[in-house]
């Protein structure tokens, strides 16, 4: 029942309808007997600041920051965590005494899918250069990766996340790539963080065909994941007879450690997974 002391946990993007955050984290709530509800809102751009002052008006523990607003959120938070601070990008906000501290839970995502994928190598190409993308680089560095390759649409952001991270880490091993030529080389594992594959962003045809032609035999994680089951880019890489993981283990993982900060206890994993299974 929800009553005067149910506490209030929000997801705030731009969309979030398609989120299956809310079954994954309500699941978990029950299962641990924490009086909370987490609830989706899906607020436009320019309008995060606004939404934050509110819901800490509201007394709500916190919230999960999604597309487009992590960089923003970074931005706005009083007190920031080291690896969060090192991407320049939060996704875990919390409402602390009057201030907004912020962590990145994607990291924890990012690593433990990729944890999942058969690697021989260690020449990773990564796809976007938004805060998922930052977060999908800083994992790829820790988890081995001796060359990062990044491809991005807009060429300039692609070079502002490679400076930004050689920069935090202390490694100059990151290389831009223009996104029209990124399947002339060969890598060991590749890593989709763009918005495309999202509902209603669909890949265009031939860059869908040039990424899966630029595989050539390497497991490949996709970010992005969808309601309907796996996502275009990751059945196309299945038809091809190669590895793929879809964003749920992300989305899965990084959920796990946001429970864990939103209430200072471990999360029920096999419990959010199963929500997530049923709200597919």
């Amino acid at each position: 029942m929800i009553g005067p002391t149910t506490a209030l946990v929000a997801l705030l993007g731009h969309p979030v309808d398609h989120s299956l955050s809310p079954a994954m984290q309500n699941a978990a709530f029950r299962h641990e007997g924490i009086d909370a509800r987490y609830l989706a809102f899906d607020v436009p751009p320019g309008r995060l600041g606004v939404a934050l002052e509110g819901l800490a008006a509201l007394g709500a523990l916190g919230a999960n920051v999604t597309v487009p607003h992590k960089e923003e959120a970074f931005a706005l938070c009083d007190d920031v965590e080291p690896r969060a601070r090192s991407l320049g990008a939060v996704n875990v906000v919390l409402f602390r005494d009057g201030r907004l501290e912020g962590y990145n839970s994607d990291i924890d995502g990012v690593e433990g899918a990729l944890d999942l994928l058969p690697r021989k190598g260690t020449r990773a190409l990564l796809l976007g250069a938004g805060g998922s993308a930052r977060a999908a680089a800083v994992a790829l560095l820790s988890r081995g990766a001796s060359v990062l390759f990044v491809a991005n649409r807009s060429p300039e952001r692609a070079v502002r996340l490679a400076d930004d991270v050689a920069l935090s880490l202390g490694r100059r091993a990151i290389v831009v790539v223009d996104w029209r030529d990124f399947h002339e080389s060969t890598f060991d594992v590749v890593v989709n963080a763009t918005s495309l594959g999202l509902e209603g962003n669909a890949w265009p045809g031939d860059d869908l065909r040039r990424l899966l032609r630029s595989l050539k035999g390497a497991p490949l994680l996709d970010l992005v994941y969808s309601r309907r089951g796996k996502t275009e880019l990751v059945e196309g890489a299945l038809a091809e007879g190669l590895f793929a993981v879809g964003g749920e283990e992300v989305l899965l993982r990084q959920g796990a450690r946001a429970f864990s900060l939103f209430t200072g206890r471990s999360a029920p994993l096999e419990v959010m997974r199963r929500a997530l299974e049923e709200g597919r």
